[in-house]
């Protein structure tokens, strides 16, 4: 086996008897690694729920391309896909647990390869996609007492208040799930002075403010 092996639990000279002593060590396999992570019964749940409405189309035969952040924020270069479901959640954590396989090679420059048995990572799953997808600017939603909101400007150039259903964060920005439609204007600055009916003086927002369709969920 290929690998770095951990110190050594006996000593020289020391007697070993046979089912008393334990391992005398252990070998860490570094390159390929794995990566366990584990993902919550709300999680799972919530991602059916929107596969079944559509609203998130997952990678065929659920091939995702894992990505992991390391702790100081950084992105590890290599990503890898996942090798092992469990079979069921646990009834502890009430997670279910997967692993991940990464390629983990040494650089050529001397150091240590990055990653390290034991070492803690944030995992983030790529692959799945948001067909038709609408987002804005989370400046843009506001909060009242009936839930989540925002301003959208109508054909006479007048402020509409507009309920509306969040999804998740991409960046700076908000998906809607529901409450606006492809093509409407949404009031992005100012919306804190405006009142149903107000006249609006439009200015076009910069183009990477306002994306839709097709973006690839992490």
């Amino acid at each position: 086996m290929t690998g770095i092996s951990s110190f050594a639990t006996q000593r020289e000279g020391a007697y070993i008897g046979v089912g008393s002593s334990g391992p005398l060590t252990y070998v860490a396999k570094i390159d390929p690694i794995w990566v366990e992570f584990s993902v919550s019964e709300n999680q799972l749940l919530k991602a059916r729920a929107n596969e079944d409405d559509g609203r998130i189309r997952e990678p065929r035969a659920g091939q995702f391309d894992v990505e992991i952040a390391l702790a100081d924020g950084s992105i590890y270069p290599e990503t890898g896909r996942i090798t092992f479901a469990d079979a069921s959640l646990s009834e502890t954590t009430g997670t279910f647990l997967l692993r991940a396989e990464l390629p983990n090679p040494k650089r050529g420059d001397g150091r240590e390869d990055q990653l390290r048995p034991g070492q803690f990572v944030r995992v983030r799953l790529k692959g799945a996609v948001r067909p038709d997808a609408i987002l804005v600017p989370q400046r843009a939603v506001q909060q009242g007492a009936k839930g989540n909101f925002v301003w959208v400007v109508d054909a006479d150039g007048k402020a509409q208040f507009r309920p509306v259903e969040v999804g998740v964060w991409h960046g700076d920005d908000w998906f809607i799930d529901g409450g606006l439609e492809d093509g409407e204007t949404v009031v992005v600055d100012g919306a804190l002075k405006l009142r149903a009916g107000a006249a609006v003086q439009i200015t076009e927002p910069n183009k990477d403010s306002a994306k839709a369709a097709g973006k690839e969920q992490g």
